[in-house]
């Protein structure tokens, strides 16, 4: 039973930073502008929560200024897919290429230091203790015990499945994607919605990265995602735009990552735990391919002459 409480414990951290990465990922998938650079979005929110949190000594500041450099470059990167026509996958692998470096070039120039930033007076984000709850085997290990922002997730995944059933916004979102010809005529601004669909992705990032370094942690390493990012990005192709699928998967591949962490090596070599999300994700793909063989899937930018 200790085994299984740890191992759902873990396994719920682990799908927060996947499933806040995902839920942003979802919203350019709408769009048809999907962003392959979750990985590099989530490491620059990792680093630079660590850096505000030594900054001003709370995580609540951290929180909060990540999410607003989020939403800032997600604005410009918006700006460069939506306005200047940079082609999206291309800037999304360049996204992912500059967080890996650019987090170490950042870490060595204002630092000095190398693999791990840490400091005394940097606050992890508290765990919450529900009482009661906590005593329920089981249980107690997914609902109790986890920091705000895994809440703060679930309560997104309710809030966008009742958007996507009665909110207007994600109706031209996805118009922006399909039909953005008939957005236009609807009064509708295509641009508009793909550039919101990009911040929103960018400051769910940054939250994700935040919960890996001062969730989980309280500390930043470099390369210290692990390709979540790319896990999530996974679930988000695997989910077909479908909230509660998103949901799922994450929670699937976020058990899946718990396993590198609570499976003795006496049981199975690090390595082969490691490997189990990527394997899933593999798998996946191969099975999404052969269900849609002979139906057209399409995640890409709306035609030119439709904006």
């Amino acid at each position: 039973m200790e085994f299984l409480d740890a191992f759902l414990a873990s396994g719920t951290r682990f799908t927060t930073p996947i499933l806040l990465a995902a839920l942003g990922g979802l919203l350019t998938a709408w769009t048809r502008d999907l962003n392959v650079g979750l990985e590099g979005a989530m490491l620059f929110g990792a680093f630079f929560g660590v850096v505000i949190g030594l900054t001003t000594g709370s995580w609540v500041s951290a929180v909060l200024l990540t999410a607003v450099l989020g939403a800032m470059a997600g604005l410009a990167f918006g700006f460069l897919v939506s306005v200047l026509n940079v082609n999206v996958f291309v800037a999304g692998i360049a996204l992912n290429v500059l967080g890996a470096g650019g987090t170490v070039y950042l870490l060595r120039s204002w630092y000095g230091v190398k693999g791990t930033l840490s400091g005394d007076n940097v606050e992890s984000i508290p765990r919450i203790d529900i009482p009661v709850v906590a005593d329920i085997p089981l249980v107690g290990a997914i609902l109790s015990g986890q920091t705000v922002l895994t809440y703060v997730c679930w309560l997104l995944v309710a809030l966008t499945a009742l958007a996507v059933r009665y909110s207007v916004v994600v109706r031209r979102l996805k118009a922006a994607g399909e039909h953005p010809a008939a957005l236009t005529t609807a009064g509708g601004s295509v641009t508009r919605m793909r550039i919101l669909a990009q911040v929103w992705c960018f400051t769910l990032c940054a939250l994700a990265g935040v919960q890996l370094s001062l969730g989980q942690l309280s500390l930043f390493t470099e390369g210290m995602t692990s390709g979540l990012g790319f896990v999530a990005l996974a679930a988000v192709i695997f989910s077909q735009g479908r909230v509660l699928l998103l949901a799922v998967i994450s929670v699937v591949f976020g058990l899946s990552s718990a396993a590198t962490v609570v499976i003795p090596e006496s049981v199975a070599p690090p390595q082969f735990a490691q490997m189990l999300p990527y394997v899933l994700a593999l798998i996946g793909l191969i099975v999404l391919a052969r269900t849609s063989r002979g139906t057209t899937v399409r995640i890409a930018t709306p035609s030119m002459d439709a904006r």
